[in-house]
């Protein structure tokens, strides 16, 4: 019997349910015709050995009836069936991938023939494909004269290499122990567990348990996974004598906190003593599967950006309210995207095995996001995985469900009746109450011509009407059974024209009329007492939108913090001088200032989010007092380094001292960012007022909401 065919009856024997033939055979990923001749062969077996074969019952699917006694014996007898001289060609290239990969072994071909039992012209096939799928990497396979056949490559290449194979091949809850051994013996995952040491899965599998679950961290099930498969390959090259180039050092700080706790746990279990380089690398690497807040990454702006624009994008691709559930749903994305742009830094692709479950499941979703691809491209410069995809479909999904539960949907519809006010009233009753229709208005034929000055999806009326504009339907006054039949129908047809409305009271705009009530009386509002409103709002069940209670960019941009036709000769200028309103003020320390500059030293003019404009910024605890906002144009543009964009015309200097108070000055700046006319006029305006009419229009300049 064939490994698949024993992994099918496997399947079968794991459960005392139904399946179908359509869920198995994507699950094994063949057709469902062969499927079917996986099944006939394994009912072969089953009777050939006397057991009952795999029924199908009709509208239920596939079942196969054993007692216990039964399931066991035949579990261990397909066990020991396995046609043990035979390798599949994934096998054989994981198995020569993993040989080559080892430094302290000389990789012989021809000995390698004998291992795999294969010819020549296989082996030489096999190769042929391992080094065209090494090149995306960079990666080549040589031979010399004294270690055989080798790797060579830049050596995080090498690692990101390995971890993606190991990935995409092995069942890696298996590997961690998540799951027990099946009967069938997978030899890929053999190869792996003998290649990495399945003891050194299990420290740091029990040293990550112990040192994370003690953090802020959220474990996520995958992640931890993952990471600790990239801590095995990474101990496993260092165990080799396979470290970095000091060539490529890792531009970043070595943080303390609990992943670094982690590391330092794992070198002094296993007896290892790597380069400050290797710390650095592998400290980052891995706080990128858990980012905690901001102050993980300098892309906490960029991570931002991103995901307001993604919620706005998905919400307007799927008709989906999803601002309104903003608050949880962009706390999830930033964080996701954060480790993102980590993981795009260091050619990382985390790995998602529910990816074709998701795409299938939430299908609009997931073309919805996977529309979105290009813009987080163009920041991270890499292709985006399906596998980050599934990741953020997954955050949608779950809001979407959410918002379900907590809205239902209706239609919005005017009544026309010539038989009487009372009777078009009574029509109106029956709609809302048998169909859920919300009826605008009862009008007479007469009044016809109000109906386009009704915000309305149907017309229901009594009498024969030429009315194109909207959908019609022609009803007896008193519904018959005939009626309702055909307002379902209707209603079916014209299912896009629902609407979605929310069972829950927002109580925002409520909250904030009682604090500015208490601040009109003499009182003052401090941050311990909004706390206090805010918590018996949420104790009475009332929706408060957190969002909106944040300052707008007019709430804290003020007039003196805005500079226009300044002179700059670098961009190191540009920074530091729209950066003073805030230094001025003891919004900043000058530490901030400094920070800004290095940021953009180590690691690029990622600062240029769009068109001529940059958003100068460092991390909250580089020294940032309270939340401020100054703006500065330019006389003569300057050069920061970043081609799309550059040449840089208008200067924002961003102090946040969180990751969510900011928001909606976030909002406001992808607003101007997206608005080249605009944009245009503001590095064109030459005085104050004008400055301010572009930015605000018709809009209040001074804002009548609270600011914390």
């Amino acid at each position: 019997m064939k490994e698949r065919t024993q992994r099918v009856l496997t399947r079968f024997l794991s459960v005392n349910t139904f399946l179908t033939c359509k869920d198995l055979s994507k699950e094994f990923n063949i057709s469902e015709r062969t499927f079917r001749n996986e099944l006939t062969l394994i009912n072969n077996y089953l009777v050939e050995n006397k057991y009952p074969i795999i029924a199908s019952t009709r509208g239920r699917g596939l079942k196969l009836a054993l007692s216990d006694k039964d399931r066991e014996e035949l579990i261990s007898r397909i066990g020991d069936s396995k046609e043990s001289n035979y390798y599949s060609p994934n096998e054989r290239f994981l198995a020569l991938l993993l040989e080559i990969s080892d430094n302290t072994k000389t990789t012989l071909l021809y000995e390698m023939e004998e291992i795999l039992q294969v010819s020549k012209s296989t082996m030489d096939e096999d190769m042929r494909k391992l080094r065209h799928y090494l090149k995306k990497y960079g990666i080549f396979v040589v031979s010399l004269t004294k270690q055989g056949i080798v790797l060579k490559g830049d050596e995080r290449s090498i690692r990101s290499m390995l971890y993606d194979v190991i990935n995409s091949m092995t069942d890696i809850d298996y590997l961690m122990g998540y799951r027990e051994k099946d009967g069938v013996s997978k030899f890929v995952d053999q190869f792996v567990l003998e290649y990495l040491d399945s003891r050194v899965l299990r420290i740091i599998g029990k040293q990550y348990d112990n040192i994370m679950k003690k953090s802020v961290i959220e474990i996520n099930h995958v992640y931890r996974n993952q990471s600790i498969l990239f801590l095995a390959i990474w101990i496993r090259r260092l165990q080799e004598g396979n470290t970095l180039s000091e060539l490529g050092k890792v531009r970043t700080a070595i943080k303390e906190g609990s992943v670094r706790n982690l590391i330092d746990s794992i070198c002094i279990e296993l007896g290892l003593f790597p380069s400050v380089n290797e710390i650095k690398y592998v400290n980052f690497t891995i706080e990128s599967f858990n980012p905690k807040d901001m102050n993980n990454s300098f892309d906490w702006v960029t991570a931002q950006l991103l995901a307001i624009q993604l919620i706005e994008h998905v919400e307007k691709k799927t008709n989906i309210p999803f601002s309104k559930r903003e608050e949880d749903l962009y706390e999830g994305l930033y964080k996701h995207i954060i480790g993102l742009l980590s993981r795009s830094k260091n050619d990382l692709q985390v790995f998602n095995p529910l990816k074709e479950t998701i795409k299938e499941s939430y299908a609009e979703i997931y073309q919805a996001v996977n529309s979105f691809r290009k813009q987080i491209e163009s920041y991270i410069k890499i292709p985006l995985s399906d596998d980050e995809i599934g990741f953020l479909t997954v955050y949608f999904s779950t809001s979407a469900i959410q918002i379900k539960q907590k809205e239902h949907h209706v239609y919005q519809a005017v009544v026309l009746c010539n038989h009487g006010i009372s009777t078009g009233k009574l029509l109106a009753a029956n709609l809302k109450e048998q169909f859920n229709i919300e009826i605008v208005a009862v009008l007479s034929t007469y009044e016809l011509g109000f109906i386009d000055k009704l915000d309305v999806d149907l017309v229901f009326t009594t009498i024969t009407i030429n009315y194109p504009r909207k959908p019609v339907l022609v009803l007896n006054p008193i519904l018959r059974d005939s009626d309702k039949k055909e307002i379902k129908d209707f209603l079916h047809k014209n299912i896009n024209m629902r609407r979605t409305v929310s069972n829950i009271v927002d109580a925002t705009q409520l909250m904030q009329d009682i604090l500015n009530v208490i601040v009109e009386s003499g009182g003052r509002v401090t941050k311990d007492s909004y706390q206090k409103v805010e918590k018996t709002f949420k104790e009475h069940h009332l929706k408060i939108n957190t969002r909106e209670i944040q300052p707008m960019l007019q709430d804290i941009l003020k007039d003196s913090n805005i500079l226009l036709n300044q002179e700059c000769n670098d961009w190191k200028e540009a920074i530091t001088k729209s950066a003073q309103p805030l230094f001025s003020d003891e919004v900043i320390e000058e530490r901030y200032i400094n920070a800004m500059i290095k940021s953009v030293e180590d690691f690029g003019p990622y600062i240029v989010v769009g068109k001529h404009l940059a958003l100068a910024h460092a991390r909250p605890e580089d020294g940032v007092n309270k939340l401020g906002v100054s703006v500065m144009t330019l006389k003569e543009p300057v050069i920061f380094g970043n081609p799309e964009n550059d040449p840089v015309k208008i200067v924002f200097c961003l102090a946040a001292v969180d990751s969510y108070s900011h928001l909606n000055v976030m909002k406001n700046l992808l607003e101007l960012i997206n608005d080249e006319q605009k944009l245009n006029n503001l590095i064109l305006a030459n005085d104050l007022n004008s400055f301010n009419e572009v930015l605000y229009g018709n809009e209040e300049i001074e804002s009548d909401e609270l600011k914390f």
